[in-house]
């Protein structure tokens, strides 16, 4: 009998060794491009493809999917990885787990996310020494975002960058920035985003880039919903239960992090700021959603191996924190979604500014020196990596209320504004439209001091100007389009369409138009009437005077000159700088489903 029990025990041994030994080789047919040219590339387009599919061949955890193909014909896919197979949607909300996006390279040279995610992927669902990070987490994995961009790729990519040799591009074969279109929408690739979002609605999102900028000791730089762009309780649940978990679990680490700050002056010694990003990026486009969204920032100057393995130390932690926190994060987020839908009755802030207030902090850097070139006749910053130094410093984090907005019941959009209403439909934006013909006080903005950037920005000429706001009686006819802010895209709806907001649709130039002078007056017209204009005006003669003594170039210009009264004249267009979509602060009309209308 104790030679059967040593047989047995001694046969359990090798099994196990035998399982191991499979495992390790398992694990190793699984290394990553990175891995196995130690850190020196990435890996490419069909690389990546490669080695997701052999992942979702490999694991019934893993499921392949597409979500869009870029302009040159090359599918975005992503990953969903679950251990109850929860493959949709519907299958993931019956989980009743927290869905969590990860996306990569939407500034494809900045890929060391692509890397340290397929390695945590591995870790999870092949070796399974990570399992325990799916237990009450739903992954939702974008390997490669700026596909065409990550392949537009060589060594001299990223000037300010320590690899990988064959670094990716930062914009799409179109020239779109990525990370500048999430309300504008231009980009076909940002169009397929904005479907998968809707269709998956993760909890929380993450956005791994690299960060170029000063030296410091730091690998992780990082920003999370900390302030009143959120919802109060995402930025709750942020700051009381997340924020400080995983400090703690970073803490844990051979690696440092920071909030994404950069200096006010030309070193760090004067103090570092942060921002409230606006939704033309990511994270602030997530806090429409009522959902936080984590910039991740690893630093251009630490080596490629350091920057995969920080951001995998990173992700692995965030996971961990969400698992063990994700019933608050589910419940904070379909809290603000209750109160979004509900309807929002409070001023909501579409603008801040730094308030001046600041806390002193230790910022873990290298001793300086302020260069003097005589190259550019500038200066620049060189740091000592032999010489770490804590700099005890300023850091300005906090920010208060620069403009706010009392939502409106519905905003009405004429329907011939067909583009328009087409980018907020990819928004997901609710939209109907009028049954019959509605007379109704609103409120309506005029436009004007325009002034237009000089240079193009993402491919738009951003506008300039001030805003006026006045309550009028119109009639709206059948097919008007209606935007019932009662509805989960409320947020979306409101910083496209108040003109003030920074990412507004008339800001990025898509309603120019409205500033433009369609009918004209000849000399033999407008000089004659200006005489008899000042003949029967004495306030209009006495502006038109010390307007002449005030301004030389108006005193010597004809066509200032005639402007001035043609402006004032009942010739002018009324409707130039009036802004088409009006506030209705009213009852909601009777309306019905919108019916999208193409262009003739």
């Amino acid at each position: 009998m104790p030679n059967a029990r040593r047989l047995c025990s001694w046969m359990a041994v090798c099994l196990v060794t035998l399982l191991n030994s499979a495992i390790i080789t398992h694990a190793q047919d699984f290394a990553t491009v990175a891995e196995r040219t130690d850190y020196r590339l990435t890996a490419t387009y069909d690389e990546t493809v490669d080695y997701a599919e052999r992942l979702a061949e490999a694991s019934e955890w893993v499921h392949l999917d597409t979500f869009g193909v870029t302009q040159q014909e090359r599918e975005m896919i992503v990953l969903i990885v679950s251990n109850d197979r929860a493959f949709t949607p519907a299958e993931a909300v019956a989980t009743g787990k927290v869905k969590v996006l990860v996306q990569n390279g939407i500034h494809s040279g900045e890929i060391c996310g692509k890397e340290a995610s397929f390695a945590l992927i591995r870790d999870m669902v092949i070796t399974r020494e990570k399992d325990h990070l799916l237990d009450q987490m739903i992954l939702i994995d974008i390997p490669i975002f700026s596909v065409d961009a990550h392949e537009n790729n060589s060594w001299d990519t990223r000037a300010n960058q320590y690899g990988p040799e064959n670094a990716g591009f930062r914009a799409t074969a179109q020239g779109y920035n990525l990370n500048r279109d999430f309300l504008k929408a231009d980009a076909v690739e940002m169009q397929a985003w904005l479907r998968l979002w809707q269709k998956w609605q993760p909890h929380f999102l993450i956005d791994d880039h690299v960060t170029d900028g000063v030296d410091w000791q730091y690998e992780i730089l990082y920003t999370l919903p900390w302030h009143l762009s959120a919802a109060p309780s995402i930025q709750n649940w942020t700051l009381s239960t997340f924020d400080p978990d995983l400090k703690r679990r970073i803490g844990e680490t051979e690696f440092k992090m920071f909030p994404y700050a950069w200096p006010v002056g030309e070193t760090y010694e004067a103090g570092v700021s942060t921002y409230v990003p606006s939704p033309r990026y990511s994270t602030g486009y997530a806090a429409l959603w009522n959902r936080p969204g984590m910039l991740v920032e690893i630093h251009s100057l630490k080596d490629f191996k350091t920057r995969v393995l920080s951001n995998y130390a990173l992700l692995e932690a965030v996971f961990a924190s969400l698992n063990d926190h994700s019933e608050s994060l589910i419940a904070a987020v379909e809290k603000a979604e209750a109160e979004t839908v509900q309807g929002l009755t409070e001023p909501y802030p579409i603008s801040f500014k730094r308030d001046g207030d600041s806390t002193m902090v230790d910022i873990h850097g290298y001793e300086m020196e302020v260069i003097e070139s005589d190259v550019s006749g500038g200066t620049y910053v060189t740091y000592d990596r032999d010489k770490p130094k804590t700099y005890r410093v300023p850091f300005y984090s906090t920010f208060e209320l620069n403009q706010t907005i009392t939502p409106p019941r519905a905003y009405l959009i004429p329907q011939e504004w067909i583009d328009q209403i087409a980018r907020l439909a990819l928004h997901d934006v609710q939209l109907d439209e009028l049954t019959s013909p509605l007379t109704a006080t609103v409120e309506q903005y005029h436009l004007d001091s325009v002034e237009w950037s000089l240079d193009p920005y993402e491919g738009h000429f951003r506008t300039r100007f001030q805003s006026t706001k006045h309550e009028t009686t119109m009639t709206f006819p059948t097919g008007t389009v209606v935007v019932d802010m009662h509805q989960p895209a409320a947020k979306v709806a409101m910083h496209a369409l108040e003109p003030d907001a920074r990412d507004s649709f008339v800001r990025w130039g898509l309603w120019h138009t409205i500033f433009e002078r369609k009918e004209y007056i000849e000399a033999y017209t407008i000089d004659p009437m200006a005489e008899e204009m000042l003949a029967g005006s004495r306030s209009l003669r006495a502006e038109f005077e010390a307007l002449l003594d005030a301004d030389t170039a108006f005193a010597n210009s004809p066509w200032a000159r005639r402007m001035f009264f043609y402006e004032r004249s009942p010739q002018f267009e009324p409707q130039i700088g009036l802004y088409p979509v009006v506030r209705l602060m009213g009852d909601l009309p009777e309306t019905a489903p919108h019916r999208p209308r193409q262009p003739q």
